[in-house]
């Protein structure tokens, strides 16, 4: 039988999303199912690895139900997640305690420990990056001195892909792209760093072998094969970060180029042929060797959107149910009822601490400018068009670096709105396009594996053959004088609040 499907699964940050394409890259099958963070004390966020697991099971089940998708026909597996997370396992493979994720910002007291004994211009400039509780490196440190006995015990320290793909074969994982996001990589190398180990005091056999992202690591075991409908021998490759992946859907691979994702958060992925070794911004490892990402990443855009619907939003989601839409697009038809600038209402998106270009654990979700005119369409459109003001931030902070942003593409939920993505064109004053494959994470996971397996030669020729280019989005220029004033004004507002977030923070719970 000839093996043409792919399958790519995103172990995102709210849900799992499961989609299966043919050799050319066109959408046959997907799904997705949800799962809960915990959020147990102020700044901790928390999954359970096992809720992978399971949705992943669900989702593949239910596109393989179907009795049109053969799965003896599957030739690959790619599966990208959020990162980084920090999920510890025996030699069973079973966790040993909650899984940190990279929304977690519990490990200030580690940031300082690794800023006095290790250093921060040694960490930059081996692995690039700054210290902050967001990377990996806090978080075991962290893990170490709270869960001394869980510790010990552990096998390997997992990333949300690697746990999925130890489920499916069997292999102890982690592949490249994520290794920027540890502070404990040689970024330069390719490697493990032995010096930062050495500094940081973190055992080198406590985390795993590292792959490129386009390894096969293995095959679908039959246990595997019979929790997700999958056929046993189905070859798995090593995967990628969900940012990685979504830089291959939009077609990253010349430097300049660059990707907003946007879903829980908004990130800006810029190709680049070096490694970024600065503080700023975060460095990322991309899925073709020889290629790196320079990233600027936002925590809650996606998920302040989120909020709203689930906070003050029942009559959309009751509406929703009814009538089986997404209650997402029901609040982007509100929105478009409020004009550009949302009535001069302002909101900074920084609904759990904030990473680039602010890097404060202590920020918080701002509404500026509300009065007794404002509406509720005024909100939801201010949400919006902060995370394109956090976008734009980002673009500018890299720019300066050196990191100019030739092109740029939409993709992830966001990219389904056009609203969103026209607020985005408009911010930025560029045009914003979108691949025609706008599936999010699991279309560049896909991608990968059929390059992975030979069905084309390599990443960037299946990039040239899968990837084809869908609408674009052109600024308005009679909104530039409008969005650059307001741009201004949100530019002012972190600084002018920034001593009573710390001070807010301080407040005893």
């Amino acid at each position: 039988m000839t093996k043409r499907l792919l399958v790519g699964i995103d172990v995102g940050t709210t849900s799992t999303k499961a989609v299966l394409f043919d050799q050319d890259g066109t959408l046959l099958a997907e799904a997705a199912q949800e799962y809960p963070t915990a959020y147990p004390h102020s700044g901790w966020a928390e999954q359970d690895p096992e809720d992978w697991w399971r949705a992943t099971c669900a989702t593949l089940t239910q596109i393989f139900a179907d009795p049109r998708w053969d799965a003896a026909g599957v030739a690959a597996i790619g599966i990208s997640c959020q990162a980084p997370s920090m999920a510890p396992v025996d030699q069973q493979g079973r966790p040993l305690a909650p899984a940190l994720i990279w929304m977690d910002r519990r490990t200030e007291a580690q940031c300082d420990w690794l800023r006095d004994h290790v250093g921060e211009a040694l960490i930059s400039g081996i692995n690039g990056g700054r210290v902050d509780p967001y990377y990996m490196a806090p978080k075991i440190l962290w893990f170490k001195e709270q869960m001394a006995d869980r510790y010990r015990a552990t096998h390997q320290m997992l990333q949300a892909n690697g746990y999925v793909v130890h489920k499916l074969c069997g292999a102890f994982t982690m592949d490249r792209s994520h290794g920027p996001i540890t502070l404990l990589f040689d970024s330069r190398r390719g490697e493990w760093s032995e010096a930062l180990l050495d500094h940081a005091q973190v055992e080198r056999e406590k985390l795993p072998p590292l792959f490129d992202c386009a390894t096969i690591v293995g095959e679908v075991t039959a246990a595997a094969a019979t929790a997700t409908g999958l056929a046993a021998g189905t070859p798995v490759i090593a995967g990628m970060t969900d940012g990685t992946a979504a830089g291959i859907e939009a077609g990253l691979v010349r430097t300049g180029d660059a990707v907003e994702m946007t879903g829980q958060s908004t990130v800006l992925l810029i190709c680049n042929d070096a490694p970024y070794l600065g503080r700023d911004l975060i460095a990322l490892g991309h899925a073709i060797p020889g290629k790196h990402l320079v990233v600027g990443a936002l925590v809650a855009s996606g998920g302040a959107l989120r909020w709203f619907r689930d906070q003050l939003a029942k009559r959309e989601l009751d509406r929703a149910a009814a009538e089986q839409v997404d209650p997402f697009d029901l609040l982007g038809t509100e929105a478009q009822q409020s004009p550009p600038g949302a009535n001069r209402l302002l909101f900074l998106p920084y609904m759990y601490g904030e990473r680039s270009p602010i890097w404060d654990s202590d920020a918080r979700g701002v509404f500026f400018g509300l009065s007794l005119a404002s509406q509720r369409r005024d909100m939801i459109r201010a949400i919006m068009e902060g995370a394109a003001y956090g976008l734009r931030h980002n673009i500018e902070v890299a720019a300066a670096g050196g990191f100019a942003v030739n092109s740029l593409a939409c993709v992830g939920g966001g990219a389904r709105s056009a609203l969103w993505n026209q607020i985005k064109a408009d911010v930025l004053q560029r045009p914003i396009r979108l691949p025609k494959a706008a599936t999010g994470a699991p279309f560049g996971d896909a991608v990968v594996a059929a390059a992975a397996v030979g069905l084309y030669p390599s990443i960037e020729t299946a990039v040239v053959t899968m990837v084809q280019p869908g609408a674009e989005f052109q600024p308005h220029p009679a909104l530039a004088t409008r969005y650059d004033a307001l741009y201004q004004v949100y530019l002012g507002l972190y600084p002018a609040v920034r001593d009573s977030f710390k001070a807010l923070a301080a407040v005893p719970e």
